[in-house]
């Protein structure tokens, strides 16, 4: 096995295929020239020429195909036919912050799985200095999400929203915020599991994560007091970026199948 060593200061290419582009970078016959890390990985890691289709999507905005038209050494013009709305999502993500390298991954990941809506708080076993780093800068918020929906083949930025106490946002903002019924707080010790849950088919839901150290007892309570069904996903704790995908993974199932246990 050959592997090959990244040039310095050159970014990893990543994503499938898949472009997502900006409205500002499409004229008004649907042309697109793309440079950077974007033209880099249509050449190098898809391999594509002149006259090839790819996946394409516009921010926010609709889905569809777009063609190579030509290929430069710094740039790739591409032709775009993009009119497929994607299928709408309602899901929200509510995340204590974690550190700095995990928020900016989870982010992504949020984006991926499809959450409409991502609201950052912080807990009892949340740094304060979590919420001074730059991954709460919106500008690296943006580009991380923007990259969890290459990856996936989305175009819907989910919107974040931050909180830095959390019972002002327990008992003043949640019920402004128009949260799905369906609410969960993953907790490693909640009497109901994941499986014993009824969703109806398609059905949004809002789910809560808490701080690798876990929620304490207090923040428990006041969230179960505002519709949060504390649930488990399993006998043994994990790691936030894990509880994501494997709680979002769980319910999402549930919610295909219609409904699961009378």
């Amino acid at each position: 096995m050959v592997f090959r060593r990244r040039a310095p200061g050159r970014l990893p290419c990543r994503g499938v295929n898949f472009l997502l582009l900006h409205r500002d970078e499409v004229d008004d016959r649907g042309i697109a020239r793309l440079q950077g890390r974007r033209a880099e990985h249509v050449r190098t890691v898809l391999r594509a020429t002149v006259g090839q289709q790819l996946r394409a999507g516009i921010v926010d905005g609709p889905l569809g195909r777009a063609t190579v038209l030509a290929m430069a050494a710094d740039s790739i013009t591409v032709a775009t036919d993009c009119a497929e709305q994607p299928p709408p999502t309602a899901d929200v993500l509510l995340l204590a912050v974690p550190r700095p390298k995990v928020l900016l991954r989870m982010l992504a990941h949020a984006a991926a799985l499809g959450f409409a809506r991502i609201v950052l708080f912080r807990s009892w076993r949340v740094d304060k200095a979590h919420l001074q780093s730059t991954a709460m800068a919106p500008d690296a918020q943006r580009a991380q999400l923007l990259l969890g929906l290459e990856q996936a083949g989305r175009t819907r930025v989910p919107t974040v929203q931050s909180f830095p106490l959390f019972r002002p946002m327990v008992e003043d903002a949640l019920p402004a915020l128009g949260l799905p019924a369906l609410r969960c707080v993953g907790h490693p010790t909640a009497a109901t599991a994941t499986h014993e849950l009824r969703l109806a088919r398609g059905a949004p839901f809002a789910l809560l994560l808490g701080p690798d150290g876990g929620l304490i007892p207090y923040e428990v309570a006041a969230l179960t007091a505002a519709g949060f069904l504390p649930i488990a996903s399993g006998p043994h704790p994990l790691r936030t970026e894990t509880a994501l995908a494997v709680l979002w993974g769980q319910l999402d199932l549930l919610r295909r199948r219609g409904s699961l246990r009378p």
